[in-house]
C-alpha cells in the first residue's frame, strides 16, 4: 500500500475515490493540464476516476508512486515519482491554481525527494518542465535539483512537442559515478 507521508503543513496520502471531483477540477483546468505532459484537455470524470484506480497497481508494480497532496482535507494536488531505469525515478507534480505560490510545491516535493532517496534507494532523479513554465523551475532548484539542458515534449493537453527544460539530482557521494 502507498504509504502515508508528512510535512510541516502537507499530508502526502494515497488518492481515493472521494478525490475525483478535485482532481477532475484541476486538470479540468487549462491552465494546469497545459504544464503536464500526460494529462490530456478536456479532462474528464471517468480519466480522473481511472488514474486514481491504477495508482494502487502501480505502486505494487514497482513502476510509480503517486501522492495526494492533501491540505486540511482537500485534495490540491499530485507529487509523485515513475522508476523510469535501474535506480532512476522522475518527479512528477501539479497543483491547483488556487494553491500555486504558496510553497505547496516545493515543500511537496522537497519530502517526496527524501522519500526516493531513504526508502526507494533512488540513485538518481530527473525531472522538468516546460519553459513557459518558469515557477516549476523554481521549485526544483528548491528542491536541489540542478538544470542538464533542453528538449522537446510532448504535451497532450496542446496537441504538441513543447520546449522543456531537463534537470537530474544526484544521491549525496554519488556524483561523478556511472
Amino acid at each position: 500500500m502507498i504509504p502515508t507521508l508528512h510535512t510541516e503543513r502537507l499530508l502526502l496520502r494515497p488518492f481515493s475515490p472521494r478525490d475525483v471531483p478535485a482532481v477532475l477540477a484541476h486538470c479540468g483546468n487549462w491552465d494546469v493540464a497545459r504544464m503536464l505532459a500526460r494529462v490530456p484537455h478536456p479532462y474528464s470524470r471517468d480519466l480522473a476516476a481511472d488514474w486514481i484506480e491504477s495508482h494502487a497497481d502501480d505502486w505494487q508494480r514497482g513502476i510509480e508512486a503517486i501522492f495526494c497532496i492533501d491540505s486540511g482535507g482537500d485534495a490540491i494536488g499530485a507529487v509523485g515519482l515513475r522508476l523510469t531505469a535501474p535506480a532512476t525515478y522522475e518527479l512528477g507534480y501539479w497543483l491547483g491554481e488556487p494553491w500555486w505560490g504558496a510553497g505547496f510545491a516545493t515543500e511537496s516535493g522537497r519530502r517526496i525527494v527524501t522519500f526516493a532517496f531513504d526508502e526507494l534507494r533512488a540513485e538518481k532523479l530527473t525531472s522538468g518542465h516546460y519553459v513557459d513554465n518558469p515557477a516549476s523551475g523554481r521549485v526544483l532548484e528548491k528542491c536541489g535539483f540542478r538544470h542538464t539542458g533542453e528538449s522537446v515534449v510532448p504535451c497532450q493537453a496542446r496537441g504538441e512537442a513543447v520546449a522543456h527544460r531537463n534537470y537530474e539530482l544526484i544521491r549525496a557521494g554519488q556524483a561523478g559515478k556511472s
